[in-house]
């Protein structure tokens, strides 16, 4: 559920809305929309969607996703999949908790030291390159 507020309220079909008072109890499957709100692109939540989304182009991928599984730094690749459909509702926190357990992802302070790392190493490349 959109709230009203949201200025994309009219035309945004995304199950999980930043705005949702209840976001946490939604869940998003791959093929489905993601929040166009500009406001919250740089959310962990819409990041690790969009990851999911562009993996699923390419790639099926099973399951559906939770909030909770989402709303957090993720390092999604080929092959993941979220939690199996026919779980009964007393399973799916349980398989939601193992699931963040095993997708460790990176907090941003190491995302933006591993990039500035691979900036120096890619930089250095090129100098060697050019000298041949």
């Amino acid at each position: 559920m959109i709230p009203e507020n949201c200025p994309y309220f009219e035309k945004c079909n995304a199950p999980i809305c930043p705005l949702d008072p209840n976001k946490e109890i939604s869940v998003w499957y791959p093929d489905e929309e993601i929040c166009r709100n500009r406001e919250f692109r740089d959310m962990d939540l819409i990041i690790t969607q969009k990851k999911i989304s562009r993996i699923n182009r390419r790639h099926e991928v099973q399951g559906f996703f939770t909030f909770n599984m989402l709303n957090r730094p993720l390092i999604a690749k080929r092959g993941i999949s979220g939690l199996n459909e026919d779980l009964s509702i007393e399973d799916i926190a349980k398989s939601e908790k193992t699931w963040i357990k095993k997708h460790r992802g990176m907090s941003k302070e190491s995302r933006l030291k591993m990039s500035e790392r691979m900036k120096k190493v890619r930089k250095t490349e090129r100098g060697i390159e050019n000298v041949h």
